[in-house]
């Protein structure tokens, strides 16, 4: 494709950037009563806490995938001061390497306490291992020994591997709010009949 007509290409899809990225992310709750397991790491990986001196590393795997946009230790420090229950991070290491993290958030939801389950992250080299399981059941295991309270977590309507991941846990989609229903139908219809029974479930779009 010439230069001329790619840059076409990116105006003609500029809009519906624009739009994706004003959308309100979509949300989903874990139901109280849901069994999650301890996690199964693939051999040479193990989880564990935050430690002193993990920020550079950090910083450095949330950066990795370009998903998440650019850290540096001043933004990191801005969400480990805005509600990070820091007992309750987890990383996968392999080795000496942090590969995956998540963590539990006191962020209200709803007018109500809750906990968020936020900065979830894979390393690119260490995608399609099962990791990002392990370090969000990681996360989850951890927040349900703080303050009962509903855990959620939000996510975009393009990540589809992770909302797959996250409805494998037990997590089910919240459809308050205007266009939630519809969003969570085309990608429920997108995921396949695994997922027929709670497409159906859902309030009318």
């Amino acid at each position: 494709m010439g230069v001329r007509r790619l840059a076409a290409a990116w105006r003609a899809a500029l809009p519906r950037r624009l739009s994706q990225r004003a959308r309100a992310q979509l949300r989903l709750w874990l139901p109280a009563g849901v069994d999650v397991a301890e996690p199964v790491l693939p051999p040479g990986c193990g989880v564990r806490g935050l430690m002193a001196g993990d920020e550079a590393d950090w910083c450095a795997l949330l950066a990795a995938g370009g998903e998440l946009g650019a850290w540096d230790l001043a933004r990191l420090e801005g969400q480990i001061h805005g509600g990070l229950v820091a007992s309750t991070q987890r990383f996968v290491v392999a080795g000496d390497q942090l590969v995956a993290c998540a963590g539990a958030y006191d962020r209200p939801c709803c007018g109500l306490p809750a906990w968020e389950i936020g900065w979830i992250a894979v390393h690119p080299a260490h995608r399609g291992r099962g990791l990002g399981r392990c370090v969000t059941a990681a996360a989850v295991l951890a927040c349900r020994r703080l303050e009962p309270r509903p855990v959620y977590l939000l996510t975009d309507d393009h990540r589809i591997a992770a909302i797959r991941l996250y409805l494998g846990l037990g997590f089910v989609p919240d459809c308050i709010g205007p266009g939630q229903s519809a969003r969570w139908r085309r990608i429920l219809q997108d995921l396949g009949p695994r997922w027929r029974s709670l497409l159906d479930s859902l309030p009318a779009a």
